[in-house]
């Protein structure tokens, strides 16, 4: 794995340190399904969300949802797949306070450049470590962009 026609689903966990001043670290969660139009390179539909804090207030946050799709680019070295891709989406901002959605919602296009790594453990499984970096447009005074350090899983079919 992978060859062409082959399809794979994943998840991944970590961490959205955001670019905007006067925001904490937020966990970042994303799930996905890489389709194989050839043995290196995918299509990669994607919904990720991610929840940074606002610094000078504990209990609020900007949720930032994002649905779209990357083109990614890997190198066979046996157990060992590096990836690099890049891809467009939309991004849902949503300002929350104590769990609860705070004032109005946005919508935003945006950009991503990745990359990373799969450790195959078997033919249809490999974890994975990946850098996404995400180029949004700002709203209002917010600059929604940062970058995601995650780690996950995925399996082939």
């Amino acid at each position: 794995m992978p060859h062409q026609g082959a399809n794979a689903f994943g998840a991944e966990v970590g961490v959205f340190p955001p670019q905007q001043d006067g925001m904490t670290n937020g966990l970042v969660i994303a799930g996905f399904l890489d389709h194989y139009l050839t043995a290196r390179d995918s299509l990669r539909p994607m919904v990720e969300w991610a929840n940074p804090g606002v610094a000078r207030q504990a209990t609020a946050s900007i949720r930032q949802i994002r649905v779209g799709a990357d083109i990614v680019h890997n190198w066979e070295g046996g157990a060992v797949h590096p990836f690099i891709g890049a891809g467009l989406g939309a991004y849902f901002l949503q300002p929350r306070d104590n769990g609860h959605d705070s004032g109005g919602s946005a919508t935003k296009i945006g950009g991503t450049i990745l990359g990373g790594v799969e450790l195959f453990t078997s033919k249809t499984f490999a974890v994975k470590g990946e850098a996404r970096y995400n180029v949004v447009q700002k709203s209002g005074g917010y600059n929604p962009s940062g970058l995601s350090l995650t780690i996950g899983a995925k399996t082939y079919f």
